[in-house]
């Protein structure tokens, strides 16, 4: 049987559960009644299943017992505190909280056993054709082995959406139109299996068992049009820009193009759904106290600003009179600042724009503010779906600063719903004028997507461009376009019980289709988070004492972990064994957990230099995400907070 999709599908059923946490939680030093059964072979990960759509809890194992829940919501997540047999059934007892008490009993055959606290997102589709979802694993794979896949993956999506797909197809259903911002409308699309296929076309994908609910309605279908929704698409521009003394040419230029597009839509239909923001960023203070600040928000983004307000605050921004120590400035505080304005929410389109001569501060550079790179600052952006342009003016004085600077801002703007473009842009000082045309022509082309969205219509998307920056807003801007439309729609994943899917797109291997994430719990992160800071300051203290980081590091590791009795007696051999057992079990790569006591004391300073330097960029950056209230995921009322969850991407873990 098949389950065709209406072309707008409604959203998974709330979804009621308790995540694993792989890591203790911080009261494990506390006795406990009930401690979920653990996982064959490991000390710290817990069995888990997920509820059937047919699921009945009941208060014993016995079919004829009286429900112990009145509802089990589809997906709910239970952890498993008992197994029995009875009567030649296999029932499970399971509960919601960690710590029980348990919820009930259920037949074994009403829950899936979920091994791994694995999800999947789906990407962007603006620059790719929709996913298909398949029945069998080996017909999927001969699909993607065939010469004919891009006419063969164009017929299945055609029947697929138009509901004509034949009783035999493989393919079960279709990824939707409008995309879903996992981070904004949470939802649960469960990995049962993972595995890594070479292809004969030379490409590699991760082929993946998924899990969803069948939908026997559309509910969505006396909702309002795409077009009656893209006509309330607003655009948010924030400039963050170079305060420091080398800038003042610049700042007055951005300043002027800003104001003459103001003033130009300014009263114009256009006029109410645009708005700028403005943030000047100099270097630390504590060195240099007449740079003034650090970072200072000029002009606040908001709706329906007041014309006249705005203008005088973007007209006080100067350049600094004096030089700030060295030529690299702190960037990233600006761009951070930026991304955690509070009026985003307010838009569909949202950008940043960089402007500047010089490089970032590194993230281990103890004069950054923020003690994050690019590439952390970057993943907070596509997870708060911004866009970052980075225009690099190149000066006589960066010369010596410039292929730095450039790999830097190139990392902050990569943007996958570009084609993977890095929205970087260097501009040639030595022609006064390019400066000035490069902003103007910026800000129009984010500018049009809002005339394109009053129509009614999607931003076209024209490959055959030549001009890149053109090029690129177009892809940059329908991907905005689908992502407010599937926010407005408050839409969920496609809904399939079982299927088997490709992370890649049919029609162009290249890009990605999806995403695999981790549910990560409040709990889990700061355990992680905290042993990551003891593998930091360790290295950071051991770092010309290469023979006692690991020595340290089992006393540091033991005093951190929640379970003395079961954690705290290990002997790590591994990077890998101090962050977590749960990393074994992921399908993810990462050479840093296989670093041994060995590998260790035959590295450069330099290498261990880099590894220390790239995991404390992490630790910031999980600091910022568990700092952020509106992150956390609560699964169930009255969930403890320490286990509300995080879909954290897996290219995001150490």
């Amino acid at each position: 049987m098949t389950f065709p999709f209406a072309q707008r599908l409604a959203g998974l059923a709330a979804v009621v559960a308790a995540v694993l946490v792989c890591l203790a939680s911080p009261d494990r030093g506390f006795a406990q009644q009930w401690e979920p059964l653990l996982m064959q072979g490991r000390q710290t990960i817990f069995q888990r299943v997920l509820s059937r759509p047919i699921a009945v809890v009941r208060e014993e194992p016995d079919p004829q017992a009286p429900q112990a829940m009145t509802y089990v919501p589809p997906f709910t997540i239970f952890y498993v505190f008992d197994r029995q047999q009875r009567g030649g059934t296999e029932w499970v007892q399971v509960g919601r909280p960690m710590h029980g008490p348990p919820d009930g009993w259920v037949q074994a055959d009403q829950v899936i056993n979920w091994r791994q606290s694995l999800v999947v997102s789906f990407t962007n589709p603006a620059n790719r054709e929709r996913t298909l979802l398949f029945r069998e694993r080996d017909e999927m794979i001969d699909l993607l082995e065939s010469e004919a896949l891009p006419d063969h993956a164009s017929r299945l999506r055609r029947e697929a959406i138009d509901g004509a797909l034949p009783p035999d197809s493989n393919v079960i259903s279709i990824e939707p139109a409008e995309y879903i911002d996992i981070t904004q409308e949470f939802y649960i699309l469960p990995i049962l299996q993972a595995e890594d296929v070479w292809l004969a076309s030379g490409f590699d994908t991760r082929v993946l068992e998924v899990a969803s609910i069948p939908l026997e309605t559309d509910p969505l279908s006396q909702m309002p049009s795409d077009e009656e929704l893209l006509r309330g698409f607003r655009v948010g521009i924030v400039f963050v820009i170079d305060t420091t003394n080398s800038m003042g040419p610049y700042i007055d230029r951005t300043r002027e193009a800003v104001q003459r597009i103001y003033r130009q839509i300014e009263g114009s239909p256009i006029g109410d759904r645009v708005s700028f923001g403005m943030i000047g960023f100099r270097d630390s203070i504590d060195d240099v106290p007449e740079l003034e600040y650090r970072t200072r928000l000029f002009a606040p983004l908001e709706v329906n600003q007041d014309s006249a307000t705005f203008l005088a605050e973007i007209g006080a921004m100067r350049a600094a009179t004096v030089s700030s120590l060295g030529f690299n400035e702190d960037a990233m505080a600006g761009v951070h600042d930026a991304l955690n304005l509070g009026t985003w929410d307010e838009f569909g389109g949202r950008y940043v724009i960089v402007i500047t001569d010089a490089g970032p501060r590194q993230a281990s550079d103890p004069r950054s503010a923020t003690g994050q790179g690019p590439r952390q600052l970057n993943q907070t952006a596509r997870e708060n779906e911004t866009a970052i342009y980075s225009l690099h003016l190149l000066t006589e004085t960066g010369r010596g600063d410039r292929e730095y600077a450039e790999a830097a801002y190139r990392e902050l703007s990569w943007y996958p719903a570009a084609d993977n473009a890095q929205l970087y842009y260097p501009i040639d000082t030595s022609e006064p004028a390019a400066f000035g045309r490069t902003v103007d022509r910026l800000v129009e082309q984010l500018i049009s997507q809002v005339q394109d969205t009053m129509n009614g219509a999607l931003t076209e998307q024209r490959e055959d461009l030549q001009d890149q920056l053109t090029l690129q807003s177009q892809l940059v801007g329908r991907a905005m376009q689908l992502a407010y439309l599937g926010r407005q729609r408050e839409q969920q994943a496609p809904d399939v019980f079982r299927a088997w899917v490709s992370d890649r797109d049919l029609n162009n291997p290249r890009r990605s289709a999806l995403q695999v994430r981790v549910l990560v719990t409040k709990n889990e992160l700061s355990t992680l988070r905290d042993v990551l800071r003891a593998i930091v300051e360790e290295g950071q203290t051991q770092r010309y004492a290469p023979e006692e980081f690991f020595d340290r590091l089992q006393s540091a590791v033991a005093h951190i972990a929640r379970d003395p009795n079961r954690l705290g007696q290990q002997q790590y051999e591994t990077l890998g064994d101090m962050l977590g057992e749960y990393l074994r079990d992921l399908p993810y790569q990462s050479l840093v957990l296989e670093i041994d006591e060995d590998e260790w004391l035959s590295m450069g300073p330099g290498r261990r230099r880099e590894i220390i330097d790239d995991l404390e960029a992490k630790l910031r950056q999980y600091q910022d995400i568990h700092d952020r209230v509106d992150n956390w995921v609560e699964l169930y009322p009255g969930q403890p907070e320490g286990e509300h969850v995080y879909p954290m991407l897996l290219e995001s873990l150490p």
